[in-house]
C-alpha cells in the first residue's frame, strides 16, 4: 500500500501464505524480522509505516529495533507486543499456548502448528459465508519455532519510532490481553480503539484504510 508517500508493509501472521513451501523447523521469529528488513534494504524504502497485525507484532518490534530510521510509525494492528527475551507464547495464556504445541505435535511432528478448524469467532467470520470460506482457504501451517523462540531486543519496544496500537473491541481477542495491558503500562503510546472483530482488515476493511491512510 501507498499512503501519502509512505510505505506500509503489512506482515502476515498466521501461516507463510505464498512462501508455505518453504516451511522448516529452522524458520524462528528472526527470520520473520529479518524477512522484512530485506524488503526495507532491497527496494530502499524509508519513512515506512510498519503494519503488523496479530502475530505481525513481534516480528515489526525486531524490525524498528534494527531499522528504527526507515521507519515513520509503527501500527500494532490488534497485536502481540513483547518484550525483550519473551517468545510469542509468554504471553498467551498456557491452556493456548499447550494447545497449540500439541496440535503442531500431532499434526506435522512438531514442525508446523495447523490452521484453527472450527476459526476462533473472534475472528469475525460466520460459517458459510464468503469471506469464511475465503480464508479458510488461504490459512496455511504456522511454523511453530516462531513461537517458541525469543525475540531479543538492544533497545525498548519501538526504539524511538511513533507507535500506535489499534485495538478491536467487537469481539476482544483474548490471548492478546497481556500485550494490552503492556501497552497501557507504557508512555508514548497512541492508542485506537475500533468496533470490529480481530479480522477488521478483511470485514471492515475501508475504516482500516481510512484508519491508517490518517497517520501518513
Amino acid at each position: 500500500l501507498l499512503a501519502a508517500g509512505h510505505r506500509v508493509y503489512a506482515p502476515s501472521y498466521t501461516g507463510m501464505g505464498d512462501r508455505a513451501h518453504l516451511l522448516s523447523k529452522s524458520i524462528t521469529i528472526d527470520t520473520f524480522v529479518e524477512d522484512l528488513v530485506q524488503v526495507i534494504e532491497t527496494q530502499e524504502l524509508n519513512d515506512v509505516i510498519l503494519v503488523g497485525h496479530s502475530f505481525g507484532g513481534i516480528p515489526i518490534t525486531g524490525v524498528a529495533d534494527r531499522k528504527p530510521g526507515r521507519l515513520a510509525h509503527l501500527v500494532y494492528f490488534d497485536a502481540i507486543v513483547l518484550e525483550s527475551g519473551q517468545n510469542a507464547f509468554s504471553v498467551y495464556p498456557k491452556a493456548d499456548a499447550d494447545a497449540r504445541i500439541a496440535a503442531a505435535s500431532k499434526a506435522t511432528g512438531g514442525l508446523a502448528v495447523p490452521i484453527p478448524d472450527p476459526l476462533p469467532a473472534a475472528w469475525g467470520f460466520t460459517p458459510g459465508t464468503a469471506d469464511h470460506d475465503w480464508v479458510k482457504r488461504r490459512l496455511t501451517a504456522h511454523p511453530l519455532a516462531s513461537y517458541t523462540s525469543p525475540l531479543n531486543l538492544k533497545h525498548p519496544i519501538g526504539n524511538g519510532v511513533p507507535r500506535t496500537y489499534i485495538h478491536c473491541t467487537q469481539p476482544e481477542l483474548a490471548v492478546l490481553d497481556d500485550s494490552r495491558k503492556l501497552v497501557k503500562s507504557q508512555s508514548g503510546w497512541n492508542w485506537v480503539d475500533i468496533a470490529a472483530p480481530h479480522e477488521a482488515h478483511i470485514t471492515h476493511p475501508a475504516l482500516l484504510a481510512e484508519l491508517l491512510l490518517g497517520l501518513a
